[in-house]
């Protein structure tokens, strides 16, 4: 185990991988030259190398005005305060709550709250530390202790969806817990919509195409820092002032770095919006977002920004976090909240030093947590709102994890992916049944937009080759046809001048009876025609007249009398074309007999 400082940051055994090269584009100014660059926050950063790890440490005293990024005392006191004064508090009860809150921050104040190092400080960012195991939380923590002996240790804002392994280790290695805040996430698959969702959804994502703006990426726009810089400051810190602030300085250093891709909105050359993601294992987080106030608000900027933000997950196949605030109108497009933990280790400190972190949790569980569960319950119903009825025994995920929702999304792919392989060995109506189900799956608006474009141009494919076999198996069935015609007149008898057709088509014949004695009785010259066909115990009987032998008086119905009197069935048709069916009652050549005697006699007869 060793740590990196300013002076031998360079010793730092960053991976060479795209990610360890990004992790170190971030990492190594903050250490050279600590956070307020980019935040006007005050530590000391580190990084301590754990087995193939690199975690940054930030080191903070306690002195200072520190935003919540490195400060205790802001997330639980100063960030409070804010909110008392910028809410919906009425008067008394707002002076009330906020002077107690000052009381306890007093406190909290003079027992050092402050004077800890964060393990996996990664400013602006989330979910980017590892998930350390119960071995490494151990030898980290002593580690940490002997070196430090000063200093609480401390890991802020864990969730469970993503960390509960983590946090489980650190309860087991007698860490304490005090909760912060709620967070939400959109998972890609998994969670069933309500159609509400699906169709805001929808309607966000047409926003863009009809808005007449172009997503373009930050380093396509020389000179943008300062004017990105201005759209957080005019949301996050004029409009929301809990937030930190971000200086011009990162916005310069994170458009030269590859951890933080920014995106900006820009129209007829101005931005007026932006945001930044990160992504970790099956999580995407926007790190710093931006858009500009004075854009009217039937533009749609907050609602294009979530769309926009979503889809970078989604396209990914992979979850959002997408932070707290806004609740009312994440929910209503499928996010679920989670609570998030503060761990703190205090077994190294004096018991003064203890009663600090004992307010926090007091602050923490016993009026934080339940005034979040009050409001989530109001907003997203109770039976949405898991995880918030105190302190787990055991931490584990309220919902789907992210890496439980991106496996199933990934069988969820795979199974499209053979059902469209086993849909190609079909044929005919099986097929076209199985093309749709598979059609009506790939509208699910969580599948990744590139997979689905692929998936559906197979589809379409399919479906194209399905008609083209339809139209072929047409054509030859239509030859066969008339194959099986001309084959029928030249084996045909004569009466007089009359073409008399007399056939037993054989046992469920691939051609239906009716059909062929439509086609026999299109013949120029006049034509008799009487047609049998069985299918298990029932016998099919067809008869047909060119209209020269209807205009002589002889009439298929009268044919089909002669013949139906064998046939326990009904008779329908008339005088061109008549057809029965029944249970089989005795020989077919019986009945073929009966009609070539009917049709000798009528047709030798004198008319």
């Amino acid at each position: 185990m060793k740590l990196y400082d300013e002076a031998n940051i360079d010793e730092a055994p960053f991976p060479d991988t795209e990610q360890g090269r990004a992790a170190k584009g971030f990492l190594v100014p903050l250490v050279r030259h600590g956070p307020q660059p980019w935040f006007d926050d005050r530590a000391r950063m580190l990084l301590l190398g754990l087995d193939d790890l690199i975690i940054p440490l930030s080191l903070t005293e306690g002195s200072g005005d520190n935003s919540y990024l490195f400060s205790m005392y802001e997330r639980y006191i100063g960030s409070q305060r804010r909110a008392i004064k910028t809410g919906n508090w009425k008067p008394l009860a707002g002076f009330t709550a906020s002077t107690a809150l000052w009381g306890v921050g007093a406190v909290m104040k003079a027992t050092r709250l402050d004077k800890c190092i964060q393990v996996d400080t990664w400013p602006s960012l989330r979910n980017m530390g590892a998930n350390l195991t119960a071995d490494q939380v151990r030898r980290m923590t002593e580690f940490l202790s002997t070196r430090f002996p000063a200093y609480a240790i401390a890991f802020m804002a864990l969730n469970p969806a993503t960390h509960s392994p983590l946090l489980n280790a650190l309860k087991a290695e007698g860490f304490e817990f005090s909760y912060m805040t709620h967070t939400r996430m959109l998972l890609p698959f998994g969670l069933e919509l309500d159609r509400r969702a699906r169709e805001n959804r929808r309607r966000d994502a047409r926003l863009l195409e009809a808005s007449g703006y172009q997503l373009v990426d930050g380093r396509d726009v020389p000179g943008c820092a300062p004017r990105l810089a201005e759209l957080y400051r005019m949301l996050h810190r004029e409009k929301y002032t809990t937030n930190p602030p971000v200086n011009v300085t990162y916005f310069e250093d994170a458009l030269k770095g590859t951890l933080i891709p920014l995106r900006l909105l820009v129209k007829d050359g101005r931005i007026d919006m932006f945001y930044g993601i990160a992504v970790k294992d099956d999580v995407v987080y926007s790190p710093v977002s931006g858009y500009d106030l004075s854009v009217p608000q039937e533009v749609g900027l907050y609602r294009l920004l979530n769309n926009l933000l979503m889809m970078e997950a989604l396209d990914r196949g992979i979850a959002i976090e997408t932070g707290g605030g806004a609740d009312q109108f994440k929910t209503l497009r499928g996010d679920r909240p989670l609570p998030r933990y503060n761990a703190v280790y205090l077994r190294h400190l004096p018991s003064y030093r203890h009663i600090a972190w004992r307010l926090a949790a007091k602050l923490g569980n016993e009026s934080l947590l339940p005034f979040s569960r009050k409001r989530l319950h109001q907003v997203d119903g109770e039976a949405n709102v898991v995880g918030f009825d105190g302190l787990p025994d055991t931490f584990a995920s309220p919902i789907l994890s992210p890496r439980e929702s991106v496996e199933l999304l990934r069988q969820e792919l795979e199974s499209l992916e053979r059902g469209l392989e086993e849909a190609s060995e079909l044929s005919g109506l099986e097929r076209v049944q199985r093309l749709d189900a598979l059609s009506k799956r790939l509208e699910d608006e969580q599948l990744p937009r590139h997979r689905v474009a692929v998936l559906r141009e197979r589809l379409e494919q399919l479906g194209r080759e399905q008609q083209s076999d339809k139209k072929n198996r047409k054509k030859a069935q239509r030859a066969q046809r008339a194959e099986l015609v001309r084959h029928l007149l030249e084996s045909a008898t004569t009466v007089g001048d009359t073409t008399v057709v007399c056939h037993h088509l054989g046992e469920a014949p691939e051609h239906q009876p009716r059909t062929l004695a439509e086609l026999l009785r299109k013949a120029t010259a006049p034509t008799a025609v009487a047609l049998t066909a069985t299918r298990g115990g029932t016998l099919e009987l067809v008869t047909a007249m060119t209209s020269q032998l209807v205009e002589r008086g002889v009439e298929a119905n009268q044919l089909l009398a002669r013949m139906a009197p064998t046939v326990e069935g009904r008779t329908d048709g008339g005088p061109e074309l008549a057809w029965a069916e029944g249970a089989l009652a005795e020989d077919v050549s019986a009945v073929l007999e009966r009609a070539r005697g009917f049709l000798q006699t009528r047709l030798a007869a004198p008319t």
